[in-house]
């Protein structure tokens, strides 16, 4: 019975109409499910989560205007874990919002440390909707930024698409306050969602992020380039700022910039790296890295 029932979930999962036969495969998925459910609880607590880094760039200018905290698992069995692999689990099962604290403190105690150190870049991190439906989580948020001596300049605050679009009027507010004081607030993964355009003009943003699926085809496809333009001008409409994630090749980042996108993320000049790499590329790069692509 419990083998036809995961059978069943898989069929629901595919659409209406759909049949699954339970096999191998299925049941080692399902059991990879269990186990990443039963370690996500108490991986916090065991300290096996890490922030990555990864810098972004200017398209008008060269320079590097900020970078974005990833978050990773680095699992005691399986080495490091992207989120793609647990994220969607921790939300399923609530572990997401102790994850987000987790991530919260930890940038907050790092940008700190740069912040006394000198170092003054912008840094991004995500907010996820579990987060967003605790009342005093703007509070707190703002208290460990507070404690750990770091202005709301030196943040960006990055929310789903989703998220952002059915945030209640409280939730606005909170981020509009937010923003009045200083910091950063970014729409993630944008294309991915249903966005009502009324609301996404009246909201209180700085930057729009496009989703990866948006640009990986944009060297091949004349399609994909039409829907990229057109995204960017709606943006662009709003007067937020436009950022490309996942750009892997010069040509993409040409492309981008020829469509008026004003900054990039990816591997065509840094991979994620973790903090002390992270600040010895930011110390010596000087902006060639960044320049070589401009």
């Amino acid at each position: 019975m419990r083998a036809a029932d995961i059978a069943m979930y898989r069929a629901k999962a595919r659409g209406g109409g759909q049949h699954c036969l339970f096999n191998a495969d299925l049941a080692a998925e399902h059991q990879q499910k269990v186990e990443t459910e039963k370690a996500l609880t108490d991986a916090v607590q065991r300290d096996e989560f890490l922030l990555a880094f990864q810098p972004q760039m200017s398209l008008v200018t060269g320079e590097i205007v900020g970078s974005e905290a990833l978050l990773r698992w680095n699992h005691p069995r399986d080495g490091l874990r992207l989120p793609m692999t647990f994220i969607p689990v921790a939300e399923r099962t609530g572990v997401i919002s102790e994850l987000g604290d987790w991530v919260l403190g930890e940038v907050a105690a790092t940008v700190g440390g740069w912040y006394r150190d000198g170092f003054r870049g912008r840094v991004a991190f995500n907010i996820s909707p579990r987060q967003l439906d605790r009342p005093d989580f703007f509070t707190r948020m703002r208290q460990a930024f507070r404690d750990a001596g770091v202005p709301l300049s030196m943040i960006e605050a990055e929310f789903t698409e989703t998220a952002a679009m059915e945030a209640s009027d409280t939730v606005l507010a909170e981020i509009a306050a937010l923003r009045a004081d200083g910091a950063t607030i970014a729409i993630d993964d944008f294309g991915t969602g249903y966005s009502n355009l009324a609301r996404l003009r009246a909201m209180p943003l700085d930057r729009v992020k496009l989703d990866p699926s948006l640009i990986e085809d944009i060297e091949t496809s004349d399609k994909a380039r039409v829907i990229v333009q057109a995204v960017i001008h709606l943006i662009k409409g709003v007067e937020c700022e436009v950022v490309a994630e996942a750009v892997e090749t010069v040509a993409q980042a040409d492309i981008l910039r020829a469509m008026g996108c004003d900054t990039v993320q990816g591997f065509v000049f840094a991979h994620p790296m973790f903090e002390d790499e992270f600040l010895d590329w930011m110390r010596s790069a000087d902006q060639g890295a960044a320049k070589s692509v401009a």
